[in-house]
C-alpha cells in the first residue's frame, strides 16, 4: 500500500526536572505507604510510642528516652526539689499513671514540636482514640492552658471538658481558686 513507513522515535534523555519530579514522587509513595504515621479521624498524623515512665502529671518518658509534656493543660506542680507540691498534684500524678505507664499512646505533635526545655510537646490519645488531656480535665485533674493558643479542631472541646469539671466542682475545682 502506498502509506509511509513510521521511524522509531528515539528517547531523549530525562532532563534532571523530570528526574527529581519522579524521585519525589517515589519518595512520596513510601512515605504514604511504608513510613506511614497513623493517621487519626481527624487527619492529623499520630505515632504510637510505649510510656516508660509518668513524672508528674502532664509530663512523662517514652521508652526511647524521650520526655514528653502534654499540650493544653496545666497541671499542679510535684514539687520536685525544695519545692512545695501544690494541692492535688500527686491525685493528677497517679491518675496518669494509671492510665498510660507502661502502655502505648498515640501523640499529635504539631507546632511548636518541643519547648524551651527540649520536651516534646504532643496530645495524648489512648489506643481507642481517647484524648488523655482532654479527659484530664474532665475529670478536674489539670486545669485548661490556653496561653499559646488552642487548635481550632480541638479548643472547643477541651474548653467544655474544663467547664464540666468547674460545674461539678471536681478534682481542683474542688476548693475555691485563683484561676
Amino acid at each position: 500500500m502506498g502509506g509511509k513507513e513510521s521511524k522509531p522515535r528515539s528517547r531523549r534523555p530525562m532532563t534532571p526536572a523530570t528526574k527529581a519530579v519522579l524521585i519525589f514522587a517515589v519518595l512520596m509513595v513510601l512515605r504514604l505507604t511504608i513510613f506511614r504515621p497513623e493517621l487519626a479521624s481527624d487527619g492529623k498524623p499520630r505515632t504510637t510510642v510505649l510510656v516508660q515512665r509518668v513524672i508528674d502529671g502532664d509530663t512523662f518518658d517514652l521508652d526511647d528516652g524521650t520526655r514528653v509534656r502534654m499540650l493544653g493543660i496545666d497541671a499542679p506542680e510535684a514539687g520536685f526539689g525544695d519545692k512545695t507540691p501544690e494541692p492535688f498534684s500527686s491525685e493528677a500524678t497517679e491518675w496518669l499513671k494509671r492510665r498510660i505507664e507502661g502502655r502505648e499512646v498515640a501523640l499529635r505533635i504539631d507546632y511548636p514540636k518541643t519547648d524551651r526545655y527540649s520536651r516534646t510537646l504532643a496530645w495524648v490519645f489512648e489506643p481507642d482514640g481517647t484524648m488523655v488531656n482532654e479527659r484530664m480535665l474532665r475529670e478536674g485533674f489539670v486545669k485548661l492552658l490556653d496561653d499559646f493558643g488552642l487548635p481550632a479542631d480541638l479548643e472547643p472541646e477541651l474548653r467544655k471538658a474544663e467547664a464540666e469539671a468547674r460545674v461539678r466542682r471536681v478534682g481542683v475545682w474542688a476548693r475555691k481558686s485563683k484561676k
